[in-house]
């Protein structure tokens, strides 16, 4: 791999806030904080970065189907839920109905092994998907980060996009468009 193309390397901190996730995606950033040792605010600044960067793309609901059942244990309607479930959670892997926690713990522990301290994280251009070189040019406002590989993509993205933008910061500073 080409160590220009990933600016991003993972550290000790990110490290542990991920593996913090991985036991329960449902944590509140202060329980985070709690268990890494990290303070909350930077608890919650390097998930969104992670966030921001593509790294996390989101957090899935792990579903244990033998918890469901029926009266009159209509298994065509489990096998249908697990079908329409299935179609709309992109890992196949998280939806299973044979022992849904060991494979949960084989998966979680599988994750915790690759992602240790220096871990390079691939990110590519917000605006024309190329890859960033060195370091990437950055556009920061309200709580997002955008990436670019140049000046001339950074201009095009905030120019293409500078309604939102506008929009965004004031909805993050608690202004209407009515204040100003």
């Amino acid at each position: 791999m080409d160590s220009n193309y990933m600016p991003v390397s993972l550290d000790e901190i990110d490290v542990s806030i991920i593996k913090s996730i991985l036991e329960d995606g449902r944590k509140p950033f202060r329980q985070i904080s709690r268990e890494t040792g990290i303070t909350t605010p930077t608890v919650i600044a390097r998930y969104e970065r992670l966030v921001n960067i593509g790294f996390i793309k989101g957090v899935l609901p792990v579903f244990d189907f033998e918890k469901l059942g029926s009266e009159d244990n209509d298994t065509d309607a489990h096998i249908q839920l697990e079908k329409q479930l299935a179609k709309s959670v992109q890992s196949r892997s998280a939806i299973t109905t044979r022992n849904p926690k060991s494979n949960l713990k084989e998966e979680i522990s599988e994750v915790q092994k690759k992602i240790t301290t220096g871990v390079a994280i691939k990110v590519v251009c917000d605006f024309c998907d190329g890859p960033i070189y060195g370091k990437p040019k950055i556009l920061k406002f309200a709580n997002i980060e955008r990436f670019f590989c140049c000046v001339s993509c950074k201009s095009g993205y905030s120019q293409k996009y500078h309604g939102r933008i506008e929009s965004i910061k004031r909805k993050y500073e608690g202004k209407s468009e009515i204040d100003e």
